[in-house]
């Protein structure tokens, strides 16, 4: 799509909706994919801008937008926008005084803890996904980092999945940040497309365009990605004497200089010159048993992590390193590439039980319980490690990492149950409470300590996104539950947010249609809220739960005497229809609009209304 286009479609959205619209369409760009449930967080994480005044975008703003032409559907309750309008609505974002490069740095902030707890999911769709939308954030809030991802992914792509190589190129257009290193790597990824396309040439050509040493490209910054062979200028089968000679010396230099400085500069060195070859591997396994420099050490075992497979000299010195060394961060480190390299080695295991059992550093246990939970998930170290964790630590961050690991091994065992209760009882982070309630209600529907801790977030959170979240959990919970109906009776009786009354009207008639608090909340809103816009969807709301109801009968016909608003008027006569069929107030409220709105388009949709309700009616 042209740019002017684009701008047409944005204007467009923008002239229909109105400012605070667009404002939603702001925050939305940024992500590459939207989903409901993400849109409604955003639009619930960011009602103010920088200056922390109220931006006033109203909650069906989201639905709105998903509907929009600004959005494409491309898979079940999945959304994208198209490549330049996503961008335009960047480049506004980030103009925008009220805005700026600091809110797209919040937002890329947020949508990086939103996907966090994908991004080791078992679902390979779910992990892809949640990939590509952190290099998204990244590339707003540390481009660099986002190039060094994204460069490690196109190397697992053409070694171990080659069909990615087309989706990560297309990614990284989307994203591309004007640095030199985005500049290089978009390059790279054109070549990488030609590549899976078997147009060797072509992507020759595009690699001729970056500097290379020894087989492999530098984007800057020390990030290196090593080149196809089909690609290099001559493909060899042996490496010629020069580069023997110069793995030779490196690792000469490894093993007897006693200068550390000296001995990191030649292993990083040697890791750039032919990643895999033998002699290196040897090179690096001698530099983890022989030095004291631990970034030293931690960056060989991460270069054995990724070149090591199968080893036998990277197997041995990783269990040597994983018995000796008194590090406990090391010999997590190692415990995770040595599994890496030889899945299911007993001294990967044990390692990491080791450090579950011994440190005293949280992070460090919670690290070591996630990778043993990744190689064992059935492992009893692991439930009673992270229980322990949620129970003891004084960090929300590493409690709420706890959790959600809990809930994906076994939401149902005992020990997960009784240890999610207690952090609803015990945590003083709202967030973390209606978490830990929110997959203690899934694992386990109807369970009452669930409820409960709903209802106290519902009745104590100072935010109202929280409370919204609680009440539409609420909302889902079994039909007829005493305790649910009971909490959002009080939540309609004592809010004093319209959207969250509303919300709560919704849930209630959910679980207990006809609920006379669910009609009474919702004639609330209609009789008080001075937003016309709220006003119509709780008029469309009570002909949804208002049938045969006195009170909400006789307000949509005194709505339809008195609202001076034709889209008003004409949604009472449809409401009023709805849940009193035959009801001449009704026909008068849409004949009236037809007679009197200066719009054509009001006519022409009160007048199809009217064909429904009254076929022969002579002012159709």
């Amino acid at each position: 799509m042209k740019l002017e286009a684009a701008q047409r479609r944005i204007n467009a959205f923008k002239k229909r909706f109105g400012e605070p619209h667009l404002y939603l369409a702001y925050h939305a760009a940024l992500p590459l994919a939207l989903t409901p449930d993400l849109l409604y967080r955003i639009w619930a994480n960011f009602r103010r801008d920088i200056q922390d005044e109220f931006i006033d975008i109203p909650w069906i703003a989201v639905s709105d937008l998903i509907l929009s032409s600004l959005c494409d559907e491309v898979g079940h309750e999945l959304y994208e926008m198209e490549a330049t309008v996503r961008q335009e609505l960047l480049d506004q974002f980030k103009a925008h005084p009220r805005f700026t490069a600091q809110r797209l740095k919040e937002v890329a902030s947020f949508l990086l803890e939103y996907v966090q707890r994908d991004l080791d999911s078992q679902n390979t769709y779910e992990r892809e996904f949640a990939q590509s939308q952190s290099w998204a954030a990244w590339a707003y809030q540390d481009p660099e980092k986002s190039v060094e991802l994204l460069a490690g992914a196109f190397q697992r792509a053409y070694q171990e999945n080659p069909r990615d190589l087309m989706r990560l190129s297309t990614l990284t257009e989307m994203i591309h940040q004007p640095i030199e290193e985005f500049d290089r790597l978009r390059i790279f990824a054109r070549a990488m497309g030609h590549y899976r396309r078997k147009k060797f040439e072509e992507a020759k050509a595009e690699i001729a365009r970056l500097p290379t040493e020894g087989g492999v490209v530098s984007l800057g910054c020390n990030i290196v990605i090593p080149i196809p062979g089909e690609l290099l200028p001559v493909i060899k089968t042996v490496q010629d004497e020069e580069t023997q000679k110069q793995i030779a010396e490196l690792v000469q230099v490894i093993q007897t200089t006693e200068k550390e400085y000296i001995r990191r500069q030649a292993a990083e060195s040697l890791q750039k010159i032919d990643p895999g070859n033998p002699q290196i591997i040897a090179g690096l396994a001698t530099v983890i048993q022989g030095t004291e420099d631990k970034f030293l050490i931690h960056q060989a075992i991460d270069s054995l992590r990724k070149i090591g497979q199968r080893n036998p000299q990277a197997i041995a010195g990783l269990v040597k390193l994983i018995q000796n060394t008194q590090d406990e961060r090391t010999r997590l480190q190692a415990a995770e590439s040595l599994e890496k390299i030889d899945p299911g080695n007993p001294q990967a295991l044990g390692g990491l039980v080791n450090v579950i059992q011994n440190t005293q550093d949280e992070n460090t246990r919670l690290q070591g319980i996630l990778s043993l939970a990744k190689i064992d998930p059935g492992n009893p170290q692991v439930i009673a490690g992270l229980v322990q964790v949620i129970q003891n630590t004084q960090d929300e961050n590493t409690r709420w990492q706890g959790i959600l690991s809990l809930a994906k091994i076994d939401p149902r065992n005992p020990q997960v149950i009784a240890a999610l209760v207690q952090v609803t009882h015990n945590t003083q982070d709202e967030n973390t409470r209606w978490q830990a309630a929110d997959i203690l209600e899934k694992s386990d529907p109807g369970n009452t300590q669930a409820i409960a801790a709903l209802i106290q977030v519902i009745q104590n959170t100072h935010y109202e996104y929280t409370r919204r979240l609680s009440v539409e959990r609420l909302g889902e919970i079994e039909q007829g539950n005493p305790q649910a109906i009971a909490g959002l009776v009080q939540v309609i009786e004592n809010t004093q947010d319209e959207d969250t009354r509303l919300l709560a009207a919704y849930s209630l008639e959910k679980i207990e249609q006809g609920n006379p608090q669910a009609i009474a909340g919702v004639i609330q809103v209609i009789e008080n809220t001075q937003d016309e816009y709220t006003r119509r969807l709780a008029i469309k709301s009570l002909g949804e739960i208002g049938q045969g109801n006195r009170e909400a009968i006789a307000l949509l016909i005194q709505v339809i005497q008195n609202t001076q608003h034709p889209y008003t008027r004409m949604q009472a006569a449809e409401s009023l229809w709805k849940i009193a069929p035959g009801n001449l107030q009704a026909i008068a409220g849409l004949v009236q609009v037809i007679e009197n709105t200066q719009s054509e388009n009001t006519r022409m949709q009160a007048a199809e209304i009217l064909r429904k309700f009254d076929p022969e009616n002579p002012n159709l």
